[in-house]
Parts: C-alpha cells; sequence; structure tokens
C-alpha cells in the first residue's frame, strides 16, 4: 500500500513578490508583475524578478549563479515553515548531529530550464573579452551544471537521500514534485525538498526567444496585460523568472511530529508527445492528465479547479483545452479554468513549481485564481467555464489538477487535494 504524501511548507519567488504571501496577495488584487520590454525591436512584456531578491553581486556570493541563489531562498522559506509546525523537530541542517542518519531520509527533486544563465553573462562578460585570452572563472563549471541548484539545496540542508535534476522544458519542476511524490510514496525518504527555478531573462537569450516569433507582443491596453490565455487576442508569452518550492512529507511522517498539512498531493502523471519538438499535441497532454486522476483515484468529476499550463499561444491553449476536454468529458464546462501565467508570466523551468505553490494556496483559501486579463474569450473556447475578473471564492473546492506541458513533448499534470 503505498504511502500518502501531504505538504507542510511553501516557498515562491515571482514577479510578484518575493514570498508567498505577497505573491498571492497580489494576485488576488488582479496586480501584473509584467513590465514592457524591447528585444532589439521585438516589443513585448517581461516578468522580471521583484527587486527585493538580491542578486549574486548584492549577496557577495559568486560561487553561484542567480538561479542557484534563487533556489536556496525557495528552499528557505519551505523548510522554515516545515520545520517551524510540530512538536517533534526533524533533521536539517548539520547542527543535530546525533540525528546524521535522519538525513539519508531526505531528498532533493529539482527543476531547471536553462542552468547557469546568468553566470555565463556575466563571468565571459568579464573574463573573456580577448579571445586569445580567455580565462573565465574557475567556478563557472560546478555554476552552470544543471544539478548546481539542487545540490545546493542538498548540501544545505544535509539532504543525503535522492538529489534529482529534471531539465524538462517549462513541465521540468511539475515533473520534479511528481518524482518526489513517487519517492514518498515508495517509501524510500521521508521528506523531500521539491520545486524549480529559473533565471534567464538575459540579452542573449530573449534576442533568441525573439527569433522564434511566440513572444507576445504587446497588448492595446498596455504592457502588463500582453500575457492573455484564452482570449481572442493572445499572441504569444511572455517570459519570466521564478522559483518554488515545497516541502512534501510522508503522512504518518508528518502526523508522528505534530506538523499542520496544507494540502495533500494526490497524484502524478506524465508521458512525451514523441510528435514534434515544439508543437503541443492534445493525445499526449490528455494522457499525463488521465494519469494523474488515475493514480489520484480521483475521477474526473470531482476535479475543482484547474490551474492550466496555458501560456497565451494559439495552438497551446488549443491543444490543452482538447486535452481537458477529452478527459473531463461531461465535467468539462462546469470546472472551473484559469492561467496564472497572465500575472506571473511564464517561467519555464519553475513554472510547475509555481503553478503548484499556487493550487495549494487555492485549497488552502478556498478561492480560484482568474486569468487576470483575459477580456474577450476566444469563441472555440465557448463551451468552457474560463475563471477571469477577480476570481471567484470555492467554498467547496476539494481537488485542483494543475497541467505543465513542454517543449520535446513533456507533459505532466500534478494533483492537490485537501489535506
Amino acid at each position: 500500500m503505498k504511502n500518502k504524501v501531504v505538504i507542510t511548507g511553501l516557498g515562491a519567488l515571482s514577479s510578484l513578490g518575493i514570498d508567498v504571501d505577497s505573491m498571492m496577495y497580489r494576485l488576488r488584487e488582479g496586480y501584473s508583475g509584467l513590465v514592457p520590454s524591447s528585444i532589439g525591436g521585438y516589443s513585448t512584456a517581461l516578468g522580471y524578478l521583484h527587486p527585493a531578491f538580491l542578486t549574486p553581486e548584492d549577496s557577495g556570493d559568486l560561487s553561484k549563479d542567480k538561479g542557484t541563489l534563487m533556489a536556496l531562498e525557495v528552499a528557505k522559506q519551505a523548510v522554515s515553515q516545515a520545520t517551524q509546525q510540530g512538536n517533534i523537530p526533524f533533521f536539517f541542517g548539520h547542527e543535530k548531529s546525533e540525528s546524521e542518519s535522519q538525513s539519508f531520509r531526505i531528498g532533493v527533486f529539482w527543476g531547471v530550464g536553462l542552468a547557469g544563465a546568468h553566470w555565463l553573462d556575466r563571468n565571459y562578460a568579464e573574463f573573456c573579452r580577448d579571445r586569445e585570452d580567455s580565462r573565465p572563472s574557475a567556478w563557472t563549471i560546478p555554476a552552470i551544471m544543471p544539478n548546481a541548484p539542487a545540490a545546493a539545496i542538498a548540501i544545505e540542508y544535509k539532504s543525503r537521500g535522492a538529489c534529482m535534476s529534471l531539465a524538462n522544458a517549462c513541465a521540468s519542476s511539475a515533473m520534479a514534485i511528481g518524482e518526489a511524490l513517487l519517492a514518498l510514496e515508495r517509501g524510500d525518504i521521508d521528506i523531500a525538498i521539491a520545486g524549480g527555478s529559473d533565471a534567464s531573462l538575459l540579452p542573449a537569450i530573449l534576442h533568441a526567444w525573439a527569433r522564434t516569433r511566440i513572444l507576445a507582443r504587446n497588448s492595446p491596453d498596455s504592457a502588463d496585460h500582453a500575457s492573455r490565455p484564452f482570449d481572442v487576442n493572445r499572441n504569444g508569452i511572455c517570459l519570466a523568472e521564478g522559483a518554488a518550492c515545497l516541502v512534501l512529507e510522508r503522512e504518518a511522517h508528518a502526523w508522528q511530529r505534530g506538523a499542520k498539512a496544507l494540502a495533500r498531493l494526490a497524484g502524478y502523471g506524465h508521458c512525451c508527445d514523441a510528435v514534434d519538438l515544439t508543437e503541443p499535441a492534445a493525445l499526449g497532454q490528455a494522457y499525463a492528465i488521465q494519469k494523474s486522476l488515475q493514480h489520484a483515484s480521483v475521477p474526473a468529476n470531482a476535479v475543482s479547479y484547474v490551474n492550466a499550463h496555458a501560456t497565451g499561444t494559439r495552438k497551446g491553449d488549443a491543444a490543452e483545452m482538447m486535452a481537458l476536454h477529452q478527459v473531463l468529458g461531461a465535467a468539462f464546462s462546469n470546472t472551473p479554468i484559469s492561467s496564472v501565467k497572465s500575472a506571473l508570466g511564464h517561467t519555464v523551468g519553475a513554472a510547475g513549481a509555481l503553478e503548484a505553490v499556487v493550487s495549494v494556496r487555492s485549497l488552502m483559501e478556498r478561492w480560484i485564481p482568474p486569468t487576470t486579463f483575459l477580456r474577450n474569450i476566444d469563441p472555440h473556447f465557448s463551451d468552457a467555464y474560463l475563471v477571469k475578473g477577480q476570481g471567484i471564492e470555492a467554498p467547496n473546492i476539494d481537488y485542483v489538477l494543475s497541467n505543465s506541458f513542454g517543449f520535446g513533448g513533456c507533459n505532466a499534470s500534478l494533483v492537490f487535494g485537501q489535506p
């Protein structure tokens, strides 16, 4: 019999704030974290991290990339919340040597999009101006490894269990959370630090994104309205930076130490489209959604809210709606659906984790967030229950389905429930 898994801690950094509470407050108030930007004449909007977050230069730690520092910050927030609960402290860190054996019962599962982007940009500009005499920092290789964030978290909290890094584009952190769930269900570990981080809003990378022609053009209203999933006028994605973390525990372990469960992680489904490197496929997405519901033993009509992947591209939004229609069936038209990317921007490797945090808080607050700047619903989606405006109060919310789909045909779906 598999172990049940609960969430006991949350952490977040986004364009809307430097912690979970500030992010959720601004999301409720209808703010956008997007700002007008121009990339070589391509007018769009981007979601930079809230300026209160310290950069590597500000912090004085030049041995780590910005994305790794972001990962450490959100892990700190989530671990702090988890350890402040309960009457039996759980080993986190090296000050309690008598609990050393417990460190093998902690795992780290982390998702990334592009690793080390800020490090490369800063260090090669500083040390490699002369190609004949390029001398990059000795920290370069450790700083740009895709597993650098996960390793940094494991070292910080002496987590000697699994340390897994996933790089599956926009599905990375959702898959990291899902893999943590599987490890906890098997009993391999007692506790997991899971999430993702992405920091890659840099000129060279942004110019490459602009060349794909899938970045949103500025909205007629204002730049902060540029991200419009499900809208008839949607025209692309708005990139952003962010990070988020969840502390997951076996339910029995949380009970034993007297910790409060914020929510339950009940299901995980994943698959690959195996169709195209960049074009979404509804069939694969539907399979991942169906598998997550089966894993959770939750019928389609029990889903109270769908936190959609929906990035605001024409084909992407349409494919997801087709997948949801296929899986939810008769319940489709009565199931609230929204995308918080309209306010947060698309954080790529961190998107699944940030949306997981929003999903958990939706369950806790019994409130369903809107697609903030949805104005004119695409007629093709007229039979869908698309949430806009100020969101909706949901006193009977039981299960949230959170979708993440990425380049390479990577699909992941998570099911969260009341504790």
